[in-house]
């Protein structure tokens, strides 16, 4: 575990790091988990699963395998020591899992509808491509081979639909079905956590309307609106820039994501600002 901290004065940043230090240090564990521990691990996190054995190459690491009771797939938890490392400085190590059931349970799904996406691919006259496993975020990716993409909505459903009805247990509730045009050109994802299809803009829009949903159970978002960088009063050295958005330049137009607490208005706009304790936060005018 490498942490790099920036920004912040000095006094606020060593007493950020020792508390955050203390917490994974109580939660964390000093040693490996036991067997007993690994088992109620996989199955409190992945669902029932029987025991097939137990490995330990050593004392910093033990592997358990399972074999998944409802679909039979096997996978492996381990737990495993890692060094807490804080600007250099070694603070001792704490106990960590990891695990293949994602991919294991993924290529499950993906044998199980491999003839439905064959043919979909002929129905629509589209190219569907799955996840390599390295990380994975999205059921499928629907390529268009012609430049009528006016179902897109109806397609990406259609697709969602066929994993989320063998994800019995929902494990994959956040991952969505990518769209793009004849060109490569993302045109968007269904979303089967939201029940719908969302455009570049949407997604964009809506993971400002959730961190205003975090600021208070009362927020309620409004609209948004357009307006000059300079309308903030941020200094743009304060400003941080975020990878995928657009950079912030002093006469940058950024976007008002307005909303109201308590009949109060509020904002909240698209770019971030170091916070008082050295990390970031998105700019908003609302203070709790």
């Amino acid at each position: 575990m490498v942490i790099n901290c920036y920004g912040g004065n000095m006094g606020k940043r060593i007493i950020a790091l020792i508390t955050f230090l203390l917490i994974v240090l109580s939660f964390g564990g000093c040693s490996v988990a036991s067997e007993k521990e690994i088992v109620k691990y996989a199955n409190d996190k992945y669902g029932e699963a029987e025991l097939l054995k137990t490995e330990k190459p050593d004392d910093e690491n033990t592997i358990c395998y399972f074999k998944d009771k409802e679909y039979d797939f096997e996978y492996y938890v381990k737990s495993y020591m890692n060094e807490i490392l804080i600007d250099g400085s070694s603070f001792g190590s704490t106990e960590n899992k990891g695990s293949n059931f994602d991919i294991q349970y993924y290529n499950y799904i993906n044998k199980e509808v491999g003839s439905d996406l064959s043919l979909l691919e002929q129905k629509y006259n589209i190219d569907i491509s799955v996840s390599d496993g390295t990380y994975i975020y999205y059921f499928a990716r629907i390529y268009y081979k012609s430049s009528n993409t006016s179902n897109v909505s109806a397609v990406t459903k259609e697709i969602s639909d066929l994993y989320t009805t063998v994800d019995t247990r929902n494990y994959w509730k956040d991952l969505v079905v990518e769209a793009y045009d004849e060109s490569g050109n993302y045109l968007g994802s269904y979303h089967h956590s939201r029940n719908g299809w969302m455009t570049f803009e949407d997604e964009y829009d809506i993971k400002y309307i959730d961190e205003i949903a975090n600021l208070s159970d009362d927020a309620k978002y409004l609209r948004k609106e357009q307006h000059s960088f300079t309308e903030t009063g941020v200094n743009i050295q304060d400003v941080v820039q975020v990878l995928g958005n657009p950079e912030i330049k002093p006469d940058s137009t950024v976007t008002y994501y307005i909303f109201t607490v308590d009949g109060q208005e509020y904002y909240m706009c698209d770019f971030m600002v170091h916070d008082d304790i050295g990390g970031f936060e998105w700019y908003t005018n609302y203070k709790k």
